[in-house]
């Protein structure tokens, strides 16, 4: 016999952790991809304290845990501002797997590909920047970014504005939503900074403002279609550049 309470047995607590899971496992595989990039980001000369071994563990700890925190973060705060990993918690079993990901899929692939186009021609700079990091970290390393900018950041500003200036009711409102697109991205832009320094790129600010203008679609995604959609655009905008610079377009 079934009730009618029956579709409502599945605990909100469970599909948070199902989130978190979720995206969680997502940035440790994006963290692991790297390991072979970490003794490039240590600037020619510099003595280390340990060696490079001990200093890989440590980056990789570090990392998994910030991402833990982030991920928590937003698998709990997330469902109550409408935001959502739509993987999260579906059977890969499932023959709607293919279907669930069809529409992030339409959309993120070509605003990565419109991303890459841009930045290909805009700034030279910031491709040979791109092209120092192994080709898996370019791919697989922008889903670690994706889960603290806008799965954590973005999330958290939404929440924290839709807490103070809607008192937690209804929907968040549209410009309350932009916001915390805008400011997370500023956050994800200025972020890139120090690497590009370390790079010797003594005036990043060219740089810096494409990628602000190329991941600004990448916000708008995760709130339309998911964090997939967001994960998805950036590893095409990573995929297309390396086409474009093996193509030597």
């Amino acid at each position: 016999m079934v009730t009618r309470n029956s579709g409502k047995n599945k605990k909100p607590s469970n599909t948070r952790f199902q989130s978190f899971l979720f995206v969680w496992i997502a940035a440790v595989v994006s963290i692991l991809s790297f390991v072979p990039a970490i003794p490039k980001l240590i600037p020619a000369g510099t003595q280390l304290r340990f060696s490079m071994t001990t200093l890989i563990v440590i980056q990789i700890l570090s990392s998994v845990t910030v991402a833990a925190i982030f991920a928590a973060a937003g698998a709990i705060l997330a469902p109550r501002i409408g935001f959502r990993a739509c993987l999260a918690g579906v059977s890969i079993k499932k023959r709607a797997f293919w279907a669930i990901l069809k529409r992030p899929f339409f959309y993120g692939a070509p605003i990565g590909f419109a991303g890459a186009v841009i930045a290909y021609f805009v700034s030279p700079d910031f491709i040979d920047y791109l092209n120092r990091y192994p080709f898996p970290t370019r791919l697989l390393g922008g889903l670690t970014e994706e889960v603290i900018v806008r799965w954590g950041f973005m999330t958290m500003i939404t929440w924290a504005l839709w807490r103070i200036l809607q008192h937690g009711t209804g929907i968040p409102k549209e410009s309350l939503i932009w916001f915390g697109v805008f400011l997370s991205q500023i956050l994800f832009a200025a972020g890139h900074i120090p690497n590009l320094i370390n790079f010797g790129i003594t005036n990043p600010i060219r740089p810096v403002m494409t990628i602000f203008v190329i991941s600004l679609p990448w916000g708008w995604l995760f709130w339309r279609y998911g964090l997939e959609s967001a994960f998805i655009a950036h590893a095409s905008f990573h995929a297309w550049v390396a086409f474009f610079v093996a193509v030597k377009l």
